[in-house]
């Protein structure tokens, strides 16, 4: 019997058998090679071994071209062989491909999030590959085909601009990670526009934001990305906030500090909401209004400052109130007063 170009003086019902069985040998040692070498680079050990013997098989018998069968049924034959055995390259290089990005995403956390679009990337890159190279094997031209797809594509491409775009965005957004679920972000971008909210979810092509009054806002991922962004949950969740009180000009300094600095440590040790260290009062600003003091909070989280910033300026007008301490009004509202009052008085009435 000729096999693969030489004459072996044995029957064919011999040697057929005695080369099913050394390929399904063969088969079987590159399944435990390929199991060794994967298992040796990435931790995950890829189910690489029955793809890698089938491949080692099927290449057998494409390598054995005397024991096709005549005809239209050996080409069938031939063909199924050659299909069969780019798909069975296809799946090896994939798996080892998928598992090693995955494996890298776990070694470096901020690409994580985009590890499912990575893989699916990879998939769809060497299912293309494949395909081309199976077709290419089967005598079929690709050329014609790949110009027909680049210019479908460039079409395609063009007329989903904008939705490509958020696409990308979306995975910059993933990988690089300024912004996290559950984060309260606000925005601003080139035109002055801005918006504010927690990040509920990140998507392909937009990204969902809940206001403070739960409603939610739909952002596409390019006007996020290219936004200029206040994250308050990053480096951490505590923030801190400022209560201001205008006093009157002529106001003791001394009692006013003593004054604010004594009530916040008493709304400290009474309020959950207030954190941190000691709040303290400092003088800010000086006005037309009067004395501008700033007083220093901070607050676990950013929902919680419109209750705390509540709570805290009831208690420090009830204090300035108890201590005598006049608020600040605009000199512009006195000088209106006055000439009210003048005119009052020129007209010979009583000022209200």
């Amino acid at each position: 019997m000729r096999l693969a170009g030489i004459d072996i003086p044995a029957p064919p019902q011999v040697l057929v058998p005695a080369l099913l069985l050394g390929l399904f040998l063969l088969g079987a040692l590159a399944a435990r090679i390929a199991r060794a070498l994967s298992g040796r680079w990435l931790k995950s050990r890829p189910a690489v071994a029955t793809p890698a013997a089938c491949a080692v098989v099927i290449g057998g018998l494409m390598w054995v071209p005397d024991l096709g069968l005549p005809g239209r049924l050996g080409r069938w034959l031939n063909d199924t062989l050659v299909i069969a055995f780019v798909l069975a390259c296809a799946l090896v290089v994939s798996r080892i491909a998928v598992a090693a990005v995955t494996e890298y995403a776990t070694r470096h956390p901020a690409i994580k999030p985009a590890v499912v679009v990575a893989r699916v990337s990879v998939r769809l890159l060497i299912g293309a590959v494949a395909v081309i190279t199976a077709l290419e094997s089967l005598g079929v031209p690709v050329t014609p085909l790949l110009t027909t797809l680049g210019v479908s594509s460039l079409a395609v491409a063009l007329a989903l601009q904008d939705t490509l775009a958020n696409f990308f965005a979306g995975l910059y957004l993933l990988a690089d990670r300024p912004i996290r679920n559950g984060d309260y972000i606000k925005m601003n971008d080139a035109g002055g526009a801005g918006g504010e909210g927690f990040v509920e979810t990140i998507g392909w092509r937009s990204s969902r934001l809940r206001t403070m009054a739960s409603n939610t806002v739909i952002v596409p991922n390019t006007k996020l990305s290219q936004a200029i962004l206040t994250n308050f949950h990053m480096p951490a969740a505590p923030v801190g906030m400022a209560v201001n009180v205008t006093v009157a000009h002529d106001s003791d300094t001394g009692q006013v500090e003593a004054a604010l600095n004594d009530e916040l440590a008493r709304a400290q040790s009474a309020l959950p909401a207030l954190i941190g260290g000691k709040p303290v009062a400092r003088l800010a600003d000086l006005t037309e209004a009067g004395q501008v003091w700033a007083c220093g909070l901070e607050v676990p989280e950013v929902q919680s400052q419109a209750a705390a910033g509540h709570e805290v300026r009831k208690r420090l007008l009830a204090r300035l109130r108890r201590d005598g301490i006049r608020l600040g009004i605009p000199a512009r509202l006195l000088r209106e007063a006055d000439a009210a009052r003048d005119l009052a008085l020129t007209a010979g009435k009583e000022p209200r």
